[in-house]
């Protein structure tokens, strides 16, 4: 039986979808389904209907123009946020027909028009939907255009919803606005791989990587990190909405093409800003002449951005540490394969690199790049025991015997030095890393991570927010903000950096944060339903286990929350600086005050000096703190807070 009723309806359609699927098939579906859930998400929290998904688009149905409005901005705000492939949105508002959820009528028809003229990332209305949203709380429209649309018997105004800074989906980041972006920022994007055989994808990756690090090198020049860029492969968005995301000035892309012993690379710099071409150029020759044309690169981009060199500057962009190509053909697939983080990939890391050892010798970048694939034995739990320190901390000696002014040394033995408990020394490594190579996104990360709990939140401030510029689409970015925002207790700043973080990388470490950012805002309701969601797809981890122990502490189960805590898992947690803090929260929440003071003094013991989180700050230790105990241990500890100098 057919129903009348006036209704809002709303249009979304994916720019760019059928050269995608002919890109990457594969992608495009994926794609497709990740849109689906933030248009499925954003239709229900604003009380609508998704009645038809059709390939790349989407009908909804909504009763009120308002919420089909709100809708849309949500989409178009999480669009931004998370790096798909961009929407249209159109709305109209008028009578539609209904039989068995099929939708018919004049709006629907009248709402795929007008989003067939909206611009990628936009939403157009209607002259009935903007009758109904002007002037109404959070919609901001203007008026676009009178235009004459297709099977449609009169002109229609079309009106643009704005997406304005500062909405709810979207975090209050410091990312500087395209309007106020610095003259002198650039991104490298993905170099295409023109080459006959994929597999050599590889290649064109290291190509685009070798770029971004000499370009780092340059410290009047902002550099988007390897981890943004990528994000961008095989992406349809233009240079100036690529450029508008990252908030650069400046955008340099090309392709690759190896054959045999043949290579063509072409390259070409624009201004994102207004999308003009400054500077393209083409370069044939054979693989051995690859380090001359990075070179060439790299100094053509100097020129044209008008960019004066120091001497070091200088040094490091035509110094090569590997002019082997063999050799260094095998430190990128060893790159490659560091890229899967799996035991399989790390140990083929590990050949490729031995080989290239065995063509050209003791080579500091070799050196450097076996360091980091122990390092990450070490960080994914893979490896743990004795001799893969001893892996990293040799590395780390060869790379210095052969530069004792490395970056890629100081940051392993930072690494090394946090291990061993010398603070001080691994601040002081990961600055002089960050003094050769400004935009070394993980000594940014880790060094903003130990002034957070060693309480010096005020100096991880300005360095955490240089991580949104330099890796702005990588979750860590993000999560390190949030963690920040924890360790000097400003709660309510929390969720969103979280939030972005989980929705750009799902991982179950994540969603823990995410949670007790809103357990630490006292959004108890929150933080439990995102427990039994995140704990439910890892529940084999560690972190379902600090989820569970957490959830029936606030519960007071006591017996569930001890059932919980393995020996094994304490021993997990006994190997951070966090960690312990985490479970001692929870001893303390059911009333196990003794353990949960043995974990607190773990906690110091790995550094935790965040002497004002321990007494002020955590709400979730409130019933120890009069504890003798606590407040003995509590002078050690502002003792060194105040005392630990930097």
């Amino acid at each position: 039986m057919q129903q009348h009723r006036l209704a809002a309806i709303m249009f979304t359609d994916i720019v760019g979808y059928t050269a995608l699927m002919q890109l990457d098939e594969a992608k495009a579906i994926e794609k497709v389904k990740r849109h689906q859930e933030i248009i499925e998400e954003a239709v229900i929290a604003f009380h609508g209907k998704v009645n038809q998904y059709y390939g790349d688009g989407s009908l909804s149905v909504f009763s009120s123009a308002i919420d089909a409005v709100n809708s849309a901005k949500q989409i178009q705000n999480k669009c931004k946020l998370v790096p798909v492939v961009p929407l249209r949105i159109g709305i109209d508002l008028g009578e539609i027909s209904v039989e068995e959820d099929q939708v018919f009528g004049h709006g629907v028809n009248l709402s795929s028009r007008i989003q067939n003229q909206a611009p990628q990332g936009g939403i157009y209305i209607s002259e009935s939907v903007y009758n109904n949203v002007r002037n109404k709380a959070g919609i901001i429209c203007e008026f676009v255009c009178e235009k004459e649309l297709k099977n449609v018997d009169r002109p229609i105004k079309l009106y643009a919803v704005k997406l304005e800074e500062g909405s709810v989906s979207e975090p209050k980041t410091s990312i500087e606005s395209p309007q106020q972006t610095k003259k002198k920022s650039i991104i490298v994007l993905p170099f295409i791989n023109m080459s006959p055989d994929p597999d050599q994808e590889y290649f064109s990756d290291g190509l685009t990587e070798e770029i971004i690090t000499d370009l780092s090198y340059i410290h009047d020049l902002l550099v988007i990190s390897r981890n943004s860029a990528m994000t961008f492969k095989g992406s349809n968005m233009t240079t100036k909405e690529i450029a508008d995301k990252v908030n650069v000035r400046y955008v340099l892309e090309g392709s690759v093409r190896k054959s045999g012993n043949k290579l063509r690379i072409t390259a070409q710099l624009i201004d994102g800003k207004i999308e003009a071409h400054l500077w393209a150029e083409k370069y044939s020759g054979i693989l051995d002449d690859v380090f001359d044309i990075q070179e060439k690169v790299s100094q053509a981009i100097v020129d044209a951005l008008k960019i004066k060199l120091g001497p070091e500057e200088k040094q490091k962009i035509i110094s090569r540490s590997i002019t082997n190509f063999q050799a260094y053909d095998l430190l990128i697939k060893a790159q490659s394969a560091m890229l899967t983080l799996t035991e399989e990939g790390f140990n083929r890391a590990i050949k490729h690199i031995n080989q290239g050892l065995d063509i050209i010798g003791e080579n500091e970048i070799l050196y450097a790049a076996l360091g980091k694939v122990y390092l990450h034995f070490i960080e994914f739990g893979l490896k743990k025991e004795e001799s893969t320190f001893k892996k990293v901390e040799e590395s780390v000696d060869k790379v210095f015997s052969l530069n004792p002014n490395s970056e890629h040394g100081y940051y392993l033995r930072g690494h090394l030095n946090r291990w061993e408990g010398n603070i001080l020394g691994s601040i002081n490594d990961y600055s002089r890393a960050l003094s050769i190579n400004p935009n070394h996104f993980y000594s940014t990360f880790y060094l903003s991570w130990i002034y957070g709990f060693t309480g010096k939140v005020k100096l991880a401030e300005p360095i955490v927010q240089r991580l949104l510029k330099i890796d702005p689409l990588n979750f860590m970015s993000y999560m390190m903000i949030g963690a920040v925002k924890i360790l000097g207790g400003q709660f309510n700043q929390a969720p969103e950096f979280f939030q972005k973080a989980y929705e750009l990388e799902p991982l179950p470490f994540l969603g823990w944060w995410l949670l007790k950012a809103h357990a630490y805002n006292n959004n108890l309701g929150k933080a439990l339903q995102l427990m039994d969601r995140i704990g439910s797809k890892a529940p084999a981890t560690h972190w379902n286990q600090l989820i569970l122990f957490f959830k029936y502490a606030l519960q007071k189960e006591k017996s569930k929350a001890l059932e919980v805590v393995t020996e094994e898992f304490k021993d997990i947690m006994k190997g951070d600086e966090f960690y312990p803090i985490w479970m001692a929260e929870s001893y303390a929440l059911i009333g196990h005050l003794d353990e949960s003071m043995d974990w607190i003094e773990e906690g110091v013991n790995n550094f935790f000096y965040n002497y004002p989180f321990l007494t002020k700050y955590d709400p979730f230790l409130e019933n120890i703190r009069q504890e003798p105990r606590f407040k003995e241990l509590m002078k050690r500890v502002k003792y060194e807070w105040e005392h630990f100098e930097v």
